[in-house]
C-alpha cells in the first residue's frame, strides 16, 4: 500500500494539483533465485504457490473494497473541451459526495460522474 496521485488535464496541460489516492497492490510473481552452469539468474513463479494465505487475504480485501466502491469517473478540461477521465481508482459513495464538494473540484471545474 502506498500513496498515489491522479493527474488530470486542465486547458491543454496538466493541472498543478492532483487527486490523492491509496494504491493497494500485491505482486503476482514471486522471485526465485537459481543457479546453473551458466551462472546465477532468477525466474518468477505464481505468488499463490509461495504465499497462498497472504494472497487469499489480499483477494478477500480486494473483493470487499470492490463491493463498497465503484470506479472513479470525472470530466476535466482538456484543451477546449471536457474529457472523461477513467483512472484505475475506486471510490465509495460517501467519498464521492465529499469529493464533489471539495475545493479541487471547484478550482478546476471538474465534474464527477455516477453520483
Amino acid at each position: 500500500m502506498r500513496n498515489e496521485e491522479v493527474s488530470f488535464p486542465y486547458h491543454g496541460q496538466w493541472a498543478e494539483d492532483e487527486l490523492p489516492c491509496i494504491l493497494l497492490s500485491f505482486p503476482k510473481g514471486f522471485q526465485v533465485n537459481l543457479e546453473d552452469e551458466k551462472g546465477k539468474y532468477y525466474i518468477y513463479e505464481d505468488i499463490r504457490d509461495h504465499k497462498p494465505l497472504t494472497y487469499a487475504f489480499f483477494d478477500e480485501i480486494r473483493d470487499s473494497i470492490k463491493k463498497m466502491t465503484k470506479p472513479l469517473r470525472f470530466s476535466a478540461y482538456d484543451a477546449d473541451a471536457m474529457k472523461e477521465q477513467k483512472p484505475s481508482v475506486r471510490i465509495s459513495h460517501d467519498a464521492m459526495h465529499d469529493l464533489s464538494q471539495s475545493w479541487i473540484i471547484s478550482k478546476y471545474g471538474l465534474v464527477i460522474h455516477g453520483k
